[in-house]
């Protein structure tokens, strides 16, 4: 992860000013190099009376060392995102109360905090308490023992057998308990995975029986949890438009390297136009386009036929693509979108009505942000020649006053360093985040 020694300066920082608040905390795993490494986020368990207090040093801290909160998520965990201005590095601290998977808590954790091993920072779990964590985190909730795990689960499942028996005993029922502990000893790692769905279910009706209300308080505010998300997706929705050879697929790529420290490359989607739904097939068989204006424009009625179906599809995309990435906190890419049927309708052989095309956008949920890459045409022309010098300048103005019209339009100068284009753009995607979490954490206050 680029910009290391920041973010251990940031982590130090955090560390010291949980201790001089008096914070309970423990680092959860991944803790072998802190502060002077860190590999992706930090997970820390606290003392759930403290949570509040402890979200709120750590801003206080951050804002010392020259980082801001960009982004604040309720997963199971609370997610706290926070970047530097100057320089775009990104830290992720997740702070946990409690072990849960969709409400249920999968691992009882209430007495880690009294078992932690201390060192000269901060705390880790008890030897036991990790290897119960290690196991079970990533076996509810995906079926599998995270491999990096594997050596230190089964070397813990040998040493403490009876601890970690009893600890699982307490959530699973001893007998399963015991299979669990006994199985992952001999590193019977494909039983453990079979079992998956049958811990599951054991989790669940156990603590329905065992703990009725205090199960449904914690299903109840993990519902609460997701309509919060809902209604206000912690995602993001980026267009990069832009006449040919402005360079948006490098810039996108600059985007995904340069965010991944927020949006790893598992909760990122990039798009070319539109989310396929009934188009995805032919997208994929489909290649470059070398000659974007070869065929001639379909007939009004065709035209207003394939514009009705191109437009159903990013309504429908929108929701069904779209919408879940940015529920669970990732980040949409888009090159062009809807906006090249105000620029390029001759590109997709349309020929509509403009009031049309705005009445469809009218209807579309509007993304995040629209970053336009100009460049004079000359300019332009030197990279792509798929149109010709006239149409690339009537393009660039015409981009030019379109996103200059939209509330969350960017125009970017494309001549640069695709380095510090890409830079340009994280920047500004990372200061709209900071100014919407602000926004947000206005409102909950």
């Amino acid at each position: 992860m680029s910009g290391q020694p920041e973010i251990s300066q940031l982590v130090t920082a955090v560390f010291r000013a949980w201790q001089q608040a008096k914070i309970n905390f423990l680092v959860l795993r991944n803790y072998e190099s802190l502060p002077r490494f860190i590999n992706n986020d930090i997970d820390v368990l606290v003392d759930r009376a403290q949570l509040r207090q402890a979200e709120q040093a750590l801003l206080g801290a951050a804002a010392q060392a020259g980082f801001r909160l960009h982004n604040r998520v309720e997963f199971a965990t609370l997610a706290l995102y926070l970047s530097s201005p100057q320089t775009n590095v990104q830290a992720h601290f997740d702070l946990f109360t409690a072990l849960k998977w969709r409400g249920f808590e999968f691992v009882s954790c209430q007495e880690y905090l009294q078992r932690k091993v201390g060192r000269e920072l901060f705390s880790i779990p008890a030897s036991a308490d990790e290897t119960a964590t290690k196991l079970l985190a990533w076996l509810i909730y995906t079926g599998k023992v995270k491999e990096k795990y594997r050596a230190a689960v089964a070397a813990g499942c040998q040493t403490e057998q009876a601890a970690v028996t009893d600890l699982l005993a307490r959530t699973y029922g001893p007998a399963r308990a015991r299979l669990l502990v006994t199985a992952a000893a001999l590193e019977q790692w494909a039983a453990l995975e079979a079992a998956a769905g049958s811990l599951r279910r054991a989790l669940i009706l156990r603590q329905l029986i065992g703990h009725p209300w205090r199960t449904i308080a914690s299903l109840l505010a993990d519902a609460r949890r997701l309509a919060g998300r809902f209604l206000w997706p912690p995602g993001l929705t980026v267009v990069l438009c832009g006449a040919d050879g402005s360079g948006k697929s490098t810039a996108a790529r600059a985007v995904m390297d340069g965010l991944g420290g927020t949006f790893p490359p598992q909760k990122v989607r990039h798009f070319h136009w539109k989310p396929p739904l009934f188009s995805a097939r032919r997208q994929a068989a489909r290649g470059p386009a070398t000659d974007p204006h070869g065929l001639p424009a379909r007939n009004p009625i065709s035209s207003l036929c394939c514009f009705g179906f191109q437009w159903l599809e990013f309504l429908l995309g929108s929701h069904l693509r779209l919408r879940p990435v940015t529920f669970r906190g990732g980040l949409v890419l888009i090159d062009r979108y809807y906006y090249d049927f105000f620029v390029d309708q001759r590109r997709y052989r349309l020929s509509v009505p403009l009031f049309v095309i705005r009445l469809g956008l009218f209807f579309l949920k509007k993304p995040d942000l629209v970053f336009l890459l100009d460049a004079p045409a000359e300019v332009l022309q030197s990279r792509k020649q798929e149109v010709a010098p006239v149409e690339t300048e009537r393009q660039r103005i015409a981009y030019r006053e379109l996103v200059r019209g939209l509330s969350n339009g960017r125009v970017l100068d494309a001549t640069q360093p695709p380095e510090k284009v890409g830079a340009d753009i994280n920047r500004a995607i990372l200061d709209f985040m900071a100014q919407r979490a602000g926004r947000r954490r206005g409102r909950r206050s």
